[in-house]
């Protein structure tokens, strides 16, 4: 079974997707968001990409059982209980609870892959676990890609990063060749930079843009490794937590 990396979703075309699994992958910061969510005890997460239809949901739902959160550029989006930093998703703010989440590039990302075979979300938090679900899926006889959600249709470094850790897992699985050009990208890259990944990632385009905005704590809560056992994946239009 073939493994390939989508650097960025911009020129990805869904149906490519059809009977396939796939893992996205939006480090900063939806995807380590939706881990911690579920981790805390949210009931589930549902990824919307536009702003004014996750507020249109939220309302369809029970107040008391439901959390709105979302961002735009970074910066949390007014009248939304939460943005998208994942120290935000606290037991107290989910447990027990639906969070509608909305973000620049990864929900959109996420939206995007809803029709894959299997669709779950990856981070450096729970990369191990990612990587067991996806070795699962090619067991099972799929083929597998991971989709970078980039920012704004562009590769994002700490994705590609996170890509190629999966990549290298997984690469000595069985049925995990071939791999395409996107897999040893983010392959190469990653193994050039594992040594001092948190540097790496500290060094990208969009950690800057979170810093500025004074999110810089966000950033090293994204860079940790393989802190939670949690596989966020997509059922019924939302993302519920399993575990491997």
């Amino acid at each position: 079974m073939s493994l390939s990396v989508a650097l960025h979703p911009g020129g990805l075309d869904p149906e490519s997707l059809d009977g396939r699994a796939v893992v996205v992958v939006d480090v900063l910061r939806a995807s380590t968001t939706i881990v911690t969510a579920l981790a805390n005890g949210a009931r589930a997460v549902i990824p919307v990409a536009d702003e004014g239809e996750a507020g249109r949901l939220a309302a369809t739902l029970d107040r008391e059982a439901t959390v709105l959160g979302g961002e735009r550029g970074g910066r949390q989006l007014a009248g939304f209980a939460l943005g998208n930093s994942p120290s935000a998703y606290t037991p107290d703010a989910v447990a027990g609870r639906t969070v509608v989440l909305t973000t620049t590039n990864g929900t959109a990302a996420l939206v995007r892959a809803s029709g894959a075979a299997r669709l779950a979300v990856g981070a450096l938090v729970n990369a191990a676990a990612a990587a067991v679900w996806l070795g699962r899926a090619l067991d099972d006889g799929l083929d597998a890609t991971v989709v970078c959600a980039g920012w704004q249709g562009r590769v994002a470094l700490e994705d590609a990063l996170c890509a190629g850790l999966l990549v290298d897992r997984l690469v000595g699985h069985d049925r995990a060749e071939p791999l395409d050009d996107g897999a040893r990208i983010a392959l190469g890259l990653y193994r050039g930079a594992r040594d001092d990944l948190a540097r790496a990632l500290f060094g990208a385009d969009h950690t800057r843009r979170l810093v500025a905005l004074g999110a810089g704590d966000d950033v090293a809560a994204c860079a940790r490794l393989d802190t939670l056992d949690v596989v966020p994946v997509y059922r019924d239009r939302q993302l519920v937590a399993g575990q491997v």
